[in-house]
């Protein structure tokens, strides 16, 4: 009898508290675009020379315009809920928001000293990159070749730009889609084992000639205990 896998964890229903803490999350990022304080954005000169590093955090909270914070939303909200129910608070805020740091750290150390770096959307593409790399790990009633075209499927349609447009960090997109690579496979093998442990395996007959060889057995053993 062979053994089908019929859930994973990701089969599990999205629980309302989990909502919640997306949205609460968005509400944040609108409260800090309104108040629009300009003291928590930064450039390079301002974390590495005046040493104000900890607005290389803040100023993932901020937006140059409603059309930039319009763009992010959709995303940041899905991934935020996904995220937080799946894998738990650590991954989606604080993990999320630590990279967001990391990751406007190395790219104002690359930029110019004078150019400002705002914005969500390099933690959203670290929030992306974690959840389809989970997505590949987990969900294995699919080959690995087909879970991982699909992983890259959706990243490509979804996040690889089709024109590219004069002031947005590419390169803290592309920061934060590696480390959500390199940080969601370190994720996976530590806890890969807690992670499956929601899977569950349902017995699956034999189909077309493999059914008439699976009778056959049972005949054979029941000739055996027979004959015994």
């Amino acid at each position: 009898m062979q053994k089908l896998l019929s859930k994973t964890l990701l089969s599990k229903k999205i629980s309302p508290q989990s909502v919640l803490v997306g949205l609460v999350s968005y509400l944040i990022l609108l409260l800090a675009f309104i108040w629009n304080n300009h003291n928590l954005t930064a450039n390079g000169f301002v974390v590495y020379e005046q040493g104000e590093y900890w607005k290389a955090f803040t100023t993932s909270l901020m937006h140059a315009d409603f059309v930039h914070l319009g763009h992010n939303t959709l995303f940041f909200i899905t991934f935020s809920v996904l995220l937080n129910f799946y894998f738990g608070f650590w991954v989606f805020p604080i993990l999320s928001f630590v990279v967001g740091g990391v990751i406007n750290l190395i790219a104002l150390k690359i930029y110019d000293p004078n150019v400002y770096l705002v914005g969500i959307s390099g933690v959203i593409y670290f929030m992306a990159a974690f959840w389809m790399t989970l997505f590949v790990g987990l969900e294995r009633q699919w080959s690995l070749y087909k879970r991982t075209m699909i992983a890259t499927g959706v990243s490509l349609i979804l996040f690889f730009p089709e024109v590219f447009v004069k002031n947005v960090s590419y390169l803290a997109h592309g920061l934060g889609f590696g480390l959500g690579i390199v940080l969601g496979l370190a994720y996976f093998w530590i806890k890969r084992e807690e992670l499956r442990s929601h899977e569950v395996w349902i017995e699956k007959a034999p189909e077309n000639h493999e059914l008439e060889e699976y009778i056959s057995s049972l005949e054979e053993e029941n000739c055996g205990e027979c004959h015994s």
